[in-house]
């Protein structure tokens, strides 16, 4: 996975692009449509997120919140509209430059057969033992590190140890927090956690953001009610945005999302 790995690639692929803007500004995403075939699945959308800021996105399974993930990671390019860091162009920057940016962690993350450290810091050329340790702490990967046999040592993946569907997502976190990203993607990045655990990880990574710029796809909407800003996506638009507090009373989609989680 190019979000995680950095994995090699060919000349073709940054030919003739740029790097990330120094010390960018803002993201402004503007009129993006995309379809997959005949089908539309996202609509005019638009949306800026200026750096620093979090931006929370919700709503229905089908909305179109993992597909625009799929555009900010440069999977698709073929997209109406653009997404631009400054002015310049994401389909015009460089693909091996755009991850030393950025970090993403999605529903599912993709364990190695390698130690759970080397997992870890395989996000990064060299190795800091200060910036592990501190990855271990917000993804609380400590919870479960007594059970392995050799610690973060241990060996994992297929040919190791199984990791559960929770333990893998906090080592998601782990693996993006140690590359400290200036852009952090989260896709319900701690979907498989149990509610107390989750909010352990939310209140770590909530410290986090303050150094970074967030994107985060929510599926317990307590989960963003701090953000700068939440979106709320239907059908492939955006049909409400604002602050927890704006949307909340404004009694639209938001609220009735908000309103049935509480049951």
């Amino acid at each position: 996975m190019q979000d995680i790995l950095n994995e090699p690639i060919t000349i073709d692929d940054d030919a003739g692009k740029v790097a990330v803007p120094a010390k960018w500004k803002e993201i402004e995403v503007k009129n993006v449509t995309f379809s997959y075939g005949d089908a539309t699945v996202l609509d005019n959308v638009s949306f800026s997120v200026k750096r620093g800021e979090k931006v929370g996105i919700v709503g229905l399974s089908g909305a179109g919140k993992s597909t625009l993930f799929k555009l900010l990671l440069k999977e698709h390019e073929e997209y109406e509209g653009s997404i631009a860091f400054d002015g310049i162009p994401l389909k015009k920057i460089k693909r091996s430059d755009y991850f030393t940016h950025v970090s993403a962690v999605l529903q599912d993350t993709e364990v190695f057969n390698l130690s759970l450290k080397d997992n870890i810091i395989i996000t990064r050329g060299e190795e800091d033992e200060a910036a592990f340790r501190k990855a271990l702490e917000i993804a609380h990967v400590n919870d479960f590190l007594g059970k392995l046999p050799q610690g973060f040592d241990t060996l994992i993946g297929e040919k190791g140890i199984k990791l559960s569907g929770g333990e893998r997502q906090r080592l998601g976190i782990a693996r993006a927090v140690y590359r400290q990203p200036e852009l952090l993607l989260l896709d319900e990045a701690t979907s498989h956690l149990d509610l107390e655990s989750e909010e352990k990880i939310q209140d770590s990574l909530h410290a986090f953001f303050q150094n970074v710029t967030a994107v985060v796809i929510a599926h317990r909407l307590t989960t963003i009610r701090e953000m700068n800003t939440i979106l709320v996506m239907e059908d492939g638009r955006i049909i409400e945005s604002g602050t927890f507090e704006e949307l909340h009373a404004r009694k639209g989609r938001f609220f009735e999302l908000w309103e049935k989680q509480k049951l």
